[in-house]
């Protein structure tokens, strides 16, 4: 009964759009009655570990490798690594794609590091040792894992969501090796000052609800892929693996998260034009038509000489279980494009 109770909730809240204050309400309600689906699995042992746990420095994240071939497509989050299993499996079928879990996650440590916080110079207090990442950390552990893992560049890099700020991020401080980059419905942050226009429902024929991106209104409502319709698209076991990683009380980015990284991507790009040069770049966005998020893809295609724009229309949010095959197809395209390049004399 309270399966099918949630399953109504679900699909009630489904179809709401623009109203913040309903939308947090059902979230809530989906909490409460998706709390009980998950402590089935709460005390089951810890699922093997599929890929490999790789040292980036006192502690260990979870990698995971397929397929064979250059560039290496490293898919950098912010989805769990079992998230991609519509992606993933795909891209392997003509070159080496790699998924991980930033620590806190699924099979990775817990988040530590050996820098203490210093006090400030009028305080007696002694230094805290940082138990939760900071954007600077994910892209630091990022880095780390890149430069520990058994397999060397070039990399073709996907970021989604918050992880396309990690990524971004990343190709600023560490641009050589990278092939090319995929950002897939970037997270941001609206002006929050201005009256945020209703939301728009996909085109006609979509099967499911529209759900904007994540941190769009006041409240930091963010429906998981568990609450997507297209969350059955996934294999079984991948299903399993995201509802145990949730039980787990995993360190998933939050708007603190986003707006650290964008004060940060402030600080390393600045208002040069064109901050990655001529680095090949693909923009997959959704049909989403609030002027802030609009706005945002201009900046972000104009982030490069060379960018694509790719609308995926019939996609919430959760693009990756929506419509994986328009981030196959970019990554595809990136691979083949690099590919032409080390073919030439």
């Amino acid at each position: 009964m309270r399966g099918l109770r949630g399953s109504l909730l679900k699909a009630a809240c489904s179809r709401l759009s623009s109203n913040s204050l309903l939308i947090g309400t059902c979230v809530a309600l989906l909490l409460a009655t998706g709390s009980t689906a998950t402590t089935q699995i709460t005390n089951q042992s810890k699922p093997p570990v599929p890929g490999t746990l790789i040292d980036v420095g006192g502690y260990r994240v979870h990698l995971y490798c397929i397929g064979e071939g250059s560039p290496t497509v490293m898919i950098v989050g912010a989805a769990f690594s079992f998230d991609w299993g519509l992606v993933q499996p795909e891209v392997a079928k003509w070159t080496r794609v790699c998924t991980f879990d930033p620590s806190g996650n699924a099979w990775s440590d817990p988040f530590q590091t050996p820098t203490l916080i210093p006090p400030s110079q009028n305080s007696n207090q002694t230094p805290i040792e940082k138990t939760t990442p900071t954007c600077t950390d994910r892209v630091d552990e990022i880095h780390r894992l890149l430069t520990k893992m058994p397999i060397h560049g070039p990399y073709v890099l996907v970021g989604f969501s918050v992880g396309a700020l990690w990524e971004r991020i990343y190709a600023a401080r560490y641009p050589d090796n990278i092939a090319g980059m995929i950002i897939v419905d970037h997270a941001f942050l609206p002006d929050l000052g201005k009256s945020a226009p209703p939301h728009v429902s996909p085109s006609q024929g979509s099967s499911h609800r529209y759900s904007p991106p994540v941190l769009l209104s006041e409240a930091p409502i963010v429906m998981g892929f568990e609450d997507d319709s297209n969350f059955s698209r996934l294999p079984a076991r991948d299903q399993e693996l995201h509802m145990w990683a949730l039980s787990q009380h995993p360190v998933r980015p939050g708007p603190e998260m986003a707006a650290d990284c964008f004060a940060l991507i402030s600080e390393v790009t600045g208002e040069r034009r064109y901050p990655l040069g001529d680095m090949p770049l693909w923009v997959i966005n959704t049909s989403n038509e609030s002027q802030d998020y609009r706005a945002l893809q201009r900046k972000l295609l104009a982030l490069s000489r060379t960018s694509k724009q790719i609308i995926a229309w019939h996609s919430s949010h959760m693009v990756p279980i929506d419509e994986p095959d328009l981030i196959t197809r970019a990554i595809r395209e990136a691979v083949e494009r690099e590919r032409r390049i080390l073919e030439k004399p």
